[in-house]
């Protein structure tokens, strides 16, 4: 059998009609049966998000519209446009209809609404994508993510069941090995109880990178609109360049630290099914892209520098601390109730200082720092807030092991004030947090150094 590639395309390679055309040449150039994931087309997830909060029926039909507009006026280009537009308003008539219901009393409830109308956008770039596919195969078609990719209920941020999806994807890669051109959704699921659930902002790569794992893939290419993972942000540093290969531990630190090339949660099944990530621009493939894998040729003491805006550090400061057991499970037993996500961690005698993750802590919408969380922290504790702050990752291999590197980052911060510092836990990362307003000058100072 021929060796199964998954190719997933983002929401700016889902953009227009230019843009998806460009992604189905991408495609046609693969001589392995690929399965095809896409996003939402550039800006409808965030549409629908406003739809699904809409208290007015004049805003729901507004952003109805606009959402509908922009899938027909892509429609247009196709060479089956009647049928695509006719097949688009099926699709558009289910959203409306569950737009124009009641919003549900319970958050649950809420949630569940929410993520049926944000799988939309990928149902409906979908069939795009299928449509101008067409052009080079009658066949090509979309099969529905959420009859494959199995999770649980919890809505808005939902965790895969890979036994049960890689079970139902055997069929799936018999049909691609059969030669049929077939494109899905990322981002969508199904629950137990055929409930639509998504898997978070983000999460066509995740599912992407499941579906490769299910179907024993070799490959999963990622196709975005950048030559692959650089150096750093080249909207921050002018001369960030791309880099030819990386090893998934250094990827996952890049994506979890700030990276938006790839999704935090995407390398986890390809790292454990050791299947190769590729990542390119899906306009200009020819510039070639970062070949991720675990063992990349080189491994040198830096590769690249992230960074993360918007962070939260949580100072918790108690006497109670001193000498004392059970303080810090009891701290963490309380983030865990509220479904709150840390990232980094430090300790002195008598505090702790924590960042906590944005994404992972707001999956249905909550607040990220809930009053009553801050009310029973306070009882024992006192707390302290810190916002406005951006996370600074330097991401290598062995970086405890080398004495001159902690000195330049210190240097390339100074005179800034440097809020918590965090290295060791990872050989691959050094971490700190600064002032949002002194971040792109400290990484312009790291780059150069580095």
């Amino acid at each position: 059998m021929t060796p199964i590639h998954v190719a997933k395309f983002g929401g700016t390679s889902m953009a227009d009609a230019d843009a998806i055309q460009a992604c189905v040449q991408v495609v046609e150039q693969t001589q392995n049966p690929t399965l095809v994931v896409v996003s939402a087309c550039a800006g409808v997830t965030n549409l629908l998000i406003r739809l699904a909060d809409s208290q007015t029926s004049v805003e729901k039909q507004r952003l109805f519209t606009e959402i509908k507009d922009k899938h027909n006026g892509i429609a247009r280009a196709t060479t089956a446009a009647e049928v695509c537009l006719q097949q688009l308003d099926e699709l558009h008539q289910q959203l409306w209809q569950v737009v124009d219901s009641d919003i549900p009393s319970s958050l649950a409830e809420r949630a569940r609404r929410r993520d049926q109308i944000v799988s939309f956008g990928e149902r409906c770039s979908s069939l795009l994508f299928s449509f101008f596919w067409r052009h080079h195969h009658d066949d090509a078609s979309v099969v529905d993510a959420r009859s494959f990719l199995q999770t649980n209920d919890r809505y808005g941020q939902a965790e895969p069941d890979f036994v049960q999806t890689a079970n139902l994807c055997k069929a799936l890669g018999e049909r691609l090995q059969a030669g049929e051109k077939l494109v899905t959704q990322g981002f969508i699921g199904a629950c137990p109880q055929g409930y639509t659930t998504t898997l978070g902002r983000g999460g066509s790569d995740y599912s992407a990178a499941l579906f490769a794992a299910a179907l024993q893939a070799e490959r999963l290419n990622i196709w975005t609109d950048v030559a692959g993972i650089y150096t750093t942000d080249p909207r921050v540093c002018d001369d960030a360049r791309p880099l030819q290969e990386i090893s998934f531990a250094e990827a996952a630190e890049l994506a979890t630290f700030g990276a938006k090339v790839l999704h935090p949660k995407s390398l986890k099944p390809a790292i454990e099914h050791g299947i190769d990530v590729f990542v390119g621009h899906s306009r200009k493939p020819q510039l070639g892209g970062t070949l991720v894998s675990a063992k990349p040729q080189q491994r040198p003491s830096i590769r690249a520098i992230a960074l993360r805006r918007n962070q939260t550090l949580l100072t918790v400061n108690s006497i109670d601390m001193l000498h004392a057991t059970g303080f810090l499970a009891r701290l963490f037993d309380i983030l865990a109730r509220y479904d709150i996500s840390v990232d980094l961690v430090t300790t002195s005698e008598v505090s702790i200082a924590l960042t906590l993750d944005e994404e992972g802590s707001q999956a249905n919408g909550q607040s990220l720092l809930p009053a009553a969380m801050l009310e029973e922290l306070s009882a024992f504790a006192k707390v302290n807030i810190e916002q406005g702050l951006t996370l600074v990752a330097v991401i290598g291999n062995d970086i405890g092991h080398f004495g001159d590197i902690s000195p330049k980052v210190l240097e390339s911060a100074s005179p800034a004030t440097i809020r918590m510092i965090c290295q060791g836990a990872s050989r691959h990362n050094l971490c700190f947090l600064v002032a949002d307003d002194d971040a792109d000058n400290i990484v312009k100072k790291l780059h150069a150094k580095l």
